[in-house]
């Protein structure tokens, strides 16, 4: 490592927490060769009370970036989380709105919010609402039960019946839901499990939460660039970086290997103001949960491997299968597709969506409003649009400069963001929405050459057809077709983005 070195920088800190979160935003900025990446928090979700507005709100979220809200997680499936959103909204009712109005919120109608939103109640009581999905959240069923308790039974005193039915519900239901639980201690205890399992540069780590003495989550991250390094290595990296993040914490951390280095036991210790036990068992119950964490660890990252492997498998055949079809010169790596969504002209927009070697690359994605119409007429709308998207492509006819070497250039005195060149552009439509297109690449005074390597081909959505410049009958692909499967998601999302634009639009001429 060292004889690779060219520069050396470094940053004061004052702690090892702001150490360790620097580190994690330069790995995930300059993505290093030589440090473990957990991967991008994206793959991740947080359940989030939002304290920043009139009414605290609970969403979702990928990434922590707010210090004065309060999170939950991480959680490696999307559709846990929707599950457990689901289940809190029936245990405890909770407010959609994010600020007190006269009118109520949509779940107010359907008996799934207290009111706040209309001030039937406060939001200091909506606080203890939020206290309750807190603790929920954190796992703390039997102090959340009591806590239910107590109150119900001071609402009974009082002769507040209602209240106290209410209740009497929530503890109900917090029990049914907690009986469902797998029973692995007979003794409430607190437990975090950490397996890992390595293969071919990857590693995966299995967490079992376990909380008063039942199995609450399972979830696995997946951690890349680890060939180089070992277990302990990789697990101490991990722990530090989870324990910034999640606000679960246990009364014992159980691990398959003894850290030398325990960042993850200090970050808990000026967070929570709380010593975690850190046990390495050699025998015994925990041993063999360690154990099977290591064998789900190794079932699912070699899923996740044989899954990749089969898609990215998928996606060359499709593409090569593209390429010989239409006589390409070379492997179509970078797809543009175009659609008009419109009713009757009004509201009319465009979508270019870029797929990169088969993948969908959002960030290239562009949606254009039509300005040049306002009647039905979809062959000028998309004229239109791809004389816009090339405008941002402009190479000066004599100049013969590649695609590689576009940069910001400066063309009658304005400086224009560049667009690469695509290798296939697919128009979503049949011949006459094809020939639109071919009519807007041909007029000069767009000030551009379209490279001959370059295709463009219309794909009509009733019978599959595709549509080739100077070719009279269209091209049939056999329904099993990879390279069919190919052009349809992409036309597929193009018609997506473009009417999710076009849907915005009519929103806001409804309002206006």
């Amino acid at each position: 490592m060292v004889s690779q070195i060219t520069d050396l920088k470094y940053t004061i800190t004052n702690s090892e927490i702001e150490s360790l979160v620097l580190e994690n935003n330069f790995i995930k900025e300059l993505k290093p060769k030589y440090n473990i990446d957990l991967k991008d928090d994206k793959n991740y979700l947080f359940i989030k009370i939002n304290y920043s507005h009139e009414i605290p709100t609970i969403e979702t979220e990928r990434k922590i970036t707010d210090k004065h809200s309060t999170y939950f997680g991480p959680y490696t499936s999307a559709q846990n989380v929707k599950q457990t959103l689901r289940l809190m909204r029936k245990i405890f009712p909770y407010c959609g709105s994010k600020k007190i109005t006269s009118n109520p919120c949509f779940y107010y109608h359907l008996g799934k919010c207290p009111g706040v939103c209309i001030g039937k109640i406060s939001t200091a009581e909506y606080q203890q609402t939020l206290d309750k999905i807190s603790a929920f959240l954190r796992g703390q069923y039997s102090k959340l039960v009591k806590s239910l308790e107590i109150q119900m039974k001071n609402f009974a005193k009082k002769q507040k019946f209602e209240k106290a039915r209410l209740l009497r519900d929530q503890i109900r239901s917090l029990e049914k839901t907690w009986m469902h639980q797998t029973v692995i201690f007979p003794k409430k205890v607190s437990w975090d499990i950490f397996s890992i399992y390595q293969i071919s540069g990857t590693a995966c780590v299995n967490l079992f939460i376990v909380r008063e003495g039942k199995l609450i989550r399972k979830e696995n991250f997946v951690l890349n660039n680890t060939s180089d390094t070992g277990s302990e290595e990789i697990l101490s990296t991990f722990l530090a970086r989870y324990y910034y993040d999640t606000n679960s914490i246990p009364n014992e951390i159980i691990l398959p290997y003894n850290i030398l280095d325990q960042l993850y036991n200090r970050i808990v210790k000026e967070k929570f103001n709380k010593t975690v036990k850190t046990i390495i068992p050699q025998k015994g119950q925990k041993a063999t949960l360690i154990a099977l964490g290591k064998a789900n660890a190794e079932e699912y990252l070699k899923s996740t491997i044989d899954n990749k492997a089969l898609e990215d498998a998928k996606t060359y055949t499709s593409l090569k299968q593209l390429q010989n079809i239409l006589n390409l010169p070379e492997l179509p790596a970078r797809i543009e597709c175009y659609d008009i969504s419109n009713i009757s002209g009004t509201s009319a927009t465009g979508s270019m969506v870029v797929f990169n070697f088969g993948r969908p690359d959002k960030s290239q994605y562009r949606k254009f409003r039509i300005k040049t119409k306002s009647t039905p007429d979809d062959y000028a709308m998309m004229q239109e649009v791809l004389k816009r998207r090339f405008f941002h492509s402009v190479i000066p006819a004599k100049a013969g400069i590649h695609n590689q070497e576009i940069g910001s250039r400066i063309e009658s005195g304005m400086t224009r963001e560049t667009w690469l060149l695509p290798n296939l552009i697919i128009i979503d439509g049949g011949k006459g929405q094809l020939n639109a297109a071919l009519a807007a690449l041909r007029i000069s005074n767009l000030k551009f050459r379209i490279s001959n390597k370059i295709q463009i081909i219309g794909l009509a959505k009733k019978l599959e057809e595709i549509f080739i410049p100077n070719r009279k009958k269209p091209l049939t692909l056999p329904v099993n077709s990879q390279a069919l499967f190919l052009l349809q998601r992409i036309r597929d999302e193009a018609h997506r983005f473009a009417l999710k634009y076009h849907r915005l639009l009519r929103m806001k001429k409804m309002f206006t």
